[in-house]
């Protein structure tokens, strides 16, 4: 039997009765119901201003005790009853023994089975990848949808954590329970448009990192006058942990250290550049590894190309010129200037 991990109430929806497994908007008051995990005695409990629920008693020693919003409760419940509506074979709230964890929705398409985890809470980054991971380990594939607490949240990391790739783009699940349906948000990883505002942001953002003991040294000296590529920024999807400027700093003094015309084939070139500011980057667990920092560095490299900085010959790319720094921020202006118009 599971021990106890946990110490508040929480609420299911699904229980066992005569080894038969119950939806609570099914179940009716008076039987005995059992938890699925721990075999211990949930109470039924309904009402008109809550949605039908299963309950452990208090101080109960199951493992799967974690309090449960009203929306994900309802939530869970609508994805179910949209997977069957689609043909899908569904099970509500599956206990996964060697995983000790439940699933919120399991689904049986095609012989493959797939898991829809609806998440409305915060969940740490070492959580989401212990469940992700999970999953994989044991041939699951694993859909996360994010209720509306994540909606204000979109352009922050709590959201873009949970990126997956859907149609062969990069996409953030969404499950409306008004709507009872879910919406998908498109993001991309694509060039932002130069702008003087930008660059002066830019230098602000320098000035507080120059505060901070883990910034590199180096980059305490940027003052002015950087080279234009530090500025041309990629928007859609936030891949570094500090602001970009930092990274873009770091891969600037360290191209300025090799040689020119020192070849490199496309595999080590976006290894070089994985490797500047190793710790910058930013997981992403619901992806392939290291798939969206690829497709970031390959616009960097499109960037680098325009700038005149590397060429291409083939499949080799060529380092033909240093990133060069400007004598003042006046100067530096004036070419940005010049470029945006």
């Amino acid at each position: 039997m599971p021990s106890c991990i946990y110490g508040e109430a929480e609420k299911l929806l699904v229980a066992k009765l005569n080894d038969q497994f119950i939806n609570a908007f099914d179940a009716c008051q008076g039987k005995n119901y059992c938890c699925p995990a721990c075999g211990e005695h949930l109470v039924l409990k309904q009402g008109q201003s809550k949605i039908a629920h299963f309950a452990h008693q208090v101080n109960s020693g199951c493992v799967l005790r974690e309090g449960e919003s009203y929306e994900h409760l309802l939530g869970k419940q609508q994805i179910f009853e949209w997977a069957r509506k689609k043909g899908w074979q569904a099970e509500l709230e599956v206990y996964i023994p060697q995983l000790e964890q439940r699933a919120d929705v399991l689904l049986r398409i095609g012989g493959q089975r797939i898991v829809i985890e609806f998440q409305c809470s915060p969940l740490s980054l070492t959580a989401l990848q212990k469940r992700t991971f999970g999953y994989q380990s044991i041939g699951i594939k694993c859909y996360w949808f994010l209720g509306s607490p994540y909606k204000r949240k979109l352009n922050q990391r709590q959201a873009q954590k949970f990126v997956q790739i859907v149609n062969r783009q990069y996409t953030i699940i969404f499950w409306d329970i008004k709507a009872k349906i879910f919406r998908l948000v498109k993001l991309a990883i694509k060039e932002k448009p130069l702008s003087l505002k930008g660059v002066t942001r830019d230098y602000r953002i320098l000035h507080r990192l120059s505060l901070l003991q883990e910034i590199n040294p180096c980059v305490k000296k940027f003052t002015g006058g950087l080279p234009v590529i530090c500025h041309q920024k990629i928007w859609g999807i936030q891949v570094t942990n500090h602001p970009e400027i930092y990274w873009r700093c770091l891969v600037v003094k360290r191209l300025n250290e090799i040689p020119l015309f020192t070849s490199f084939s496309l595999n080590s070139w976006l290894y070089l550049l994985k490797e500047v500011g190793l710790t910058e980057w930013v997981k992403f667990p619901c992806l392939p590894s290291s798939r969206i920092i690829n497709d970031y560095l390959k616009v960097f490299t499109k960037q680098l190309l325009k700038s005149g900085i590397i060429m291409m010959d083939g499949q080799t790319i060529i380092l033909i010129r240093h990133p060069s720094y400007h004598r003042s921020l006046m100067n530096q202006y004036q070419e940005i200037q010049r470029l945006i118009q």
